[in-house]
């Protein structure tokens, strides 16, 4: 014959609420012992009464508040775990951000020579044709006041 076992697991349902209870009938009393907090009674120490002074109309705002928050993240972490999912079968995507060479016409026909000695860059780099202008003009300007 089985023997009911109801009445032991009455008693440490029991059991687990009289060792927690202790513990949460303390807890609205914190102590302020100098620039520190404690939930033990120091020397010196000024006891701070903690309690939720919003009334029941607040308190219930900030509950329904809470739910719903807590229920849009669960939300949002289903759709995040489903889109993970189906993009799982997918392969990383290398993402070249080097600029790529343009190709005219004229560069397939050879048409445009290079210059010896300079190298096409890989990137663009703007300059001002009139400051540039300005700069050959100056160095005109210096060589031939050197020769003189």
């Amino acid at each position: 014959m089985k023997k009911d076992s109801t009445p032991t697991i009455a008693m440490l349902a029991i059991a687990a609420c009289v060792v927690w209870a202790a513990p949460a009938a303390t807890a609205g009393t914190a102590w302020r012992c100098g620039n520190a907090y404690s939930d033990q009674p120091c020397q010196d120490g000024k006891p701070l009464a903690l309690g939720d002074t919003r009334d029941v109309g607040r308190k219930r705002e900030a509950d329904d508040a809470t739910r719903e928050a807590r229920a849009a993240g669960d939300r949002l972490e289903r759709e995040r775990l489903q889109q993970e999912k189906a993009q799982g079968g997918r392969r990383a995507t290398l993402i070249d951000s080097r600029p790529s060479a343009p190709k005219s016409i004229a560069d397939s026909d050879g048409a445009r020579k290079k210059k010896k000695g300079k190298k096409d860059s890989d990137y663009f780099s703007a300059h001002d044709p009139v400051a540039t202008a300005k700069k050959k003009a100056e160095k005109a300007g210096r060589r031939s006041a050197e020769k003189s």
